[in-house]
Order: structure tokens, then C-alpha cells, then sequence
């Protein structure tokens, strides 16, 4: 038996139902469903920039050990 290409039904039911869900909570409430998408793409936002100075952070302190051992 070949496998299939592509997404699995599983996916595709689960991708359907969080589109259908969020059409849902558009139609209900626009004004609040709006609100919440801003507030969640700033949380998203933020918690990169967090992770990309942490990642900044760790390459610089890692650097500095490598050439302090280097100097010895």
C-alpha cells in the first residue's frame, strides 16, 4: 500500500475546524475578536524579540568564554 502525498485527514480536520471557529468568533463578537488577534500577534511579537536577544546574549557569552580559554 503506497502512501499518500500531503496533509493527513487528521490535519485537514483539525485546520478546518480552527478556521471554523475563528470565522465563528469573528461573526459573534468583530469588535472583541479583533482585540483579542492584536493582543495575541503582540504577545507573539514580543516572546521573538525575547528569544532573539536571548539568543543574541548566549552567542556573545559564549564567544567571550571560547577567548578567554583561547588566551590562556
Amino acid at each position: 500500500m503506497e502512501r499518500e502525498e500531503g496533509p493527513s485527514r487528521t490535519a485537514t480536520v483539525l485546520v478546518l475546524l480552527a478556521v471554523g471557529f475563528l470565522a465563528g468568533s469573528y461573526a459573534a463578537d468583530p469588535a472583541g475578536f479583533i482585540i483579542t488577534v492584536e493582543g495575541f500577534a503582540r504577545s507573539v511579537y514580543d516572546g521573538a524579540v525575547q528569544w532573539g536577544v536571548t539568543v543574541v546574549l548566549t552567542a556573545i557569552a559564549s564567544w567571550c568564554v571560547g577567548r578567554k580559554r583561547t588566551n590562556r
